[in-house]
């Protein structure tokens, strides 16, 4: 499966309701496995273990882990810096550290769009 495919297929088994599957979080394991240097596949797998069931076999703390591996990767990819705005604001309730995240998100999307 190629890098888009995981991504297709991700999207397409995306929580309809408030859990994640432990089968689509599993998917999600297996791409950033394959494509370790997939900004896009590591935010999507912190996205999926932050909407993971009680049994997850990962943490909160490796949702946050996987948007900092996606900005290592990419320092430019807004996403992942907007993600981890919401993941201090939501998770950590830590406001001050999210809007830091969230600056640097709209920063690199205005750049983009210029």
């Amino acid at each position: 499966m190629t890098e888009s495919e995981y991504i297709n297929q991700l999207q397409a088994r995306w929580p309809k309701g408030c859990d994640a599957s432990l089968e689509i979080i599993i998917l999600a394991d297996e791409a950033v496995r394959t494509f370790p240097k997939s900004p896009q596949l590591w935010c999507i797998r912190g996205n999926l273990i932050q909407l993971g069931p009680e049994n997850c076999p990962h943490s909160l703390d490796e949702a946050l882990a996987c948007y900092q591996k996606a900005v290592e990767i990419d320092p430019q990819f807004a996403e992942a810096w907007e993600e981890m705005g919401c993941f201090h604001d939501a998770v950590l309730d830590d406001e001050a550290t999210a809007g830091k995240y969230f600056r640097e998100a709209k920063k690199l999307k205005e750049k983009l769009s210029v």
